[in-house]
């Protein structure tokens, strides 16, 4: 009966040592994939990118080449894209593509 006891207690050891290797392993493959050793910082690198993306929504390119984020273009004095509506169908072009010359429902051509 001694022995059965102390089998038990040896495979409950075991158990319990191979779960906290699948811990200790989960957390070094959560801070290699967060890329930094802590939650916090990892949160900052997602807010980098959210910023750096709202950066590049905010930021338009002018016909002469140069990227711009003010109204007018820096590189030739243009001023940045505006929405323009379709004379014909109200249609309206969205200021990033304001290479557009004709509309993009009913096919009239815009005048700028």
């Amino acid at each position: 009966m001694a022995k059965n006891l102390l089998d038990g207690l040896l495979k409950n050891v075991n158990n319990v040592s191979r779960m906290v290797d699948t811990v200790n392993r989960t957390k070094n493959n959560i801070k290699r994939t967060v890329g930094v050793s802590g939650a916090k910082s990892g949160f900052g690198l997602f807010n980098r990118k959210q910023k750096n993306q709202a950066e590049d929504a905010a930021s338009w390119k002018c016909a002469c080449g140069a990227s711009n984020t003010t109204a007018f273009c820096g590189g030739c004095g243009k001023p940045a894209p505006a929405e323009l509506e379709c004379p014909n169908c109200k249609w309206t072009r969205p200021a990033e593509n304001s290479n557009l010359k004709f509309c993009g429902n009913c096919g009239t051509q815009l005048e700028e």
